[in-house]
């Protein structure tokens, strides 16, 4: 007994020391250091989307950077920084100004700037009108939109300090002795926190309509550079991410997604939406899934087949099975009696893996909203991920040797880097405690 309690004690002991960081991952609570949100929606007519990001700590302050995305090609069309403090929240509103002839985002939240040194106000609010896409087809009126927790004040403030971290974030000394450059790597003190979580309200005026969206929350992304607004920032790109793109890829892929559905007057229709948001069509040298999925780093389309089944265990029996190929960022499919048989029930989609080994399946964020004479509402969905999705080290089963060359994953035997940079998710495989899977001890 001795002997197993020495033993114990031991491993406790190893664990504890060896892994004072741990892996990226998809946040169970909600709560995280990055919120994807896959939709918004904004469109003459009076759809609006509410974004709300929520500091839920009541200690630290934090700075988060909110990124706005198109729906077809990923393009850039706003960013900007959120200064929060303890337990604060922020709110803002995507949606189509005619006097403009744009989308808009407009915020009287005093958490982000209006100009420098001004804080946006009822007085005074946050107006900003995202930028018009370089493809046509593109457009802002449908987009998805991410929040990175960029750095946390690691002097803890007295609950209820309304103490926004804007100068400390632009006088903050970084690791290499620079002051707030971008890029810049961050003192470890002030890595990011899993302390953000939030919403998206989106709303139809013409009906009163609305359907809260949440967003998809991941633990341990860790920012590690000092960030800025007015410059692109990436989901994963270089060193920005503990992990990288691969480690966000691997937790978002998906073999299987099963999405419930109405097809009938009384309930409405559904639409199935699938959100890529590391795929950025049309961005050229960017890495990742998307780019490295060939050789030539072409783009791509995830394709999927779908298997259509009723409440009663029926299903289609019509082959060949509908197949579909989704070739943009945020693509959807309506339940319609051209397309589905049945009154309600579920379909499941079966992804197409990107090679003849069937291991790199696309990473996707599915959901579901219904829009009926009830209203607008959301549904459950259901996922199964790939069994082994990407080579990330951590995903690496006994057995199993890790790429002799460390600064390239293998893709199929075959490997071209979008510029020649190691991706961050290799570069310090071997070294990262975030990446730390394992221990031995020896006890005498």
């Amino acid at each position: 007994m001795q002997r197993f309690l020495k033993l114990f004690v031991a491993l406790l002991f190893a664990f504890m020391v060896a892994t004072p960081a741990f892996a990226m991952n998809v946040s169970t609570s909600g709560q995280g250091d990055a919120l994807i949100y896959p939709l918004y929606v904004a469109l003459d007519g009076g759809w609006a989307t509410k974004i709300t990001v929520i500091n839920t700590s009541e200690m630290f302050s934090t700075v988060a950077k909110l990124v706005v995305r198109s729906w077809k090609n990923s393009q850039e069309l706003l960013d900007f920084l959120i200064f929060l403090s303890p337990a604060d929240v922020w709110t803002g509103t995507l949606k189509y100004d005619p006097a403009k002839g744009a989308v808009v985002m407009e915020s009287t939240d005093d958490s982000v700037l209006v100009e420098v040194g001004v804080f946006a106000s009822a007085q005074n609010p946050m107006v900003k009108a995202l930028v018009p896409t370089s493809d046509k087809s593109d457009n802002g009126f449908l987009g998805y939109v991410y929040v990175i927790n960029a750095a946390t004040n690691p002097a803890p403030n007295s609950p209820g300090v309304a103490g926004k971290p804007f100068n400390w974030y632009y006088s903050l000394v970084l690791a290499d002795g620079s002051v707030a450059r971008n890029n810049g790597p961050l003192p470890v003190a002030a890595y990011p926190r899993n302390i953000l979580a939030g919403y998206a309200d989106v709303s139809w005026a013409g009906t009163t309509d609305s359907f809260a969206l949440k967003p998809l929350a991941l633990n341990n992304y860790q920012n590690r550079v000092w960030i800025d607004a007015g410059q692109e920032t990436w989901l994963g790109y270089v060193n920005q991410s503990s992990m990288g793109l691969l480690r966000l890829e691997d937790l978002l892929a998906k073999r299987t997604v099963r999405l419930p559905y109405y097809n009938n007057d009384q309930k409405g229709h559904t639409f199935h939406f699938f959100t890529f948001p590391t795929k950025v069509t049309g961005q050229a040298n960017r890495a990742g899934f998307w780019w490295d999925a060939t050789a030539n780093a072409a783009r791509n389309c995830a394709r999927a087949t779908a298997k259509i089944f009723d409440l009663t265990e029926k299903f289609s029996v019509f082959s060949p099975a509908p197949v579909t190929d989704m070739c943009t960022e945020i693509f959807w499919v309506e339940a319609l009696p051209s397309i589905i048989p049945f009154s309600e029930g579920w379909i499941r989609y079966s992804l197409a893996s990107v090679n003849n080994a069937g291991r790199f399946y696309p990473p996707v964020i599915p959901f579901v909203v219904n829009v009926g004479p009830q209203g607008l509402f959301s549904l459950q969905t259901i996922v199964d991920p790939g069994p082994f999705n990407r080579f990330s080290f951590v995903d690496f089963p006994v057995g199993v040797p890790a790429p002799a060359n460390r600064d390239y994953a293998p893709f199929n035997g075959i490997r071209t880097p979008w510029d020649g940079t190691p991706d961050p998710a290799w570069a310090n495989w071997d070294a990262d405690p975030g990446l730390y899977t394992g221990f031995s001890v020896t006890v005498e």
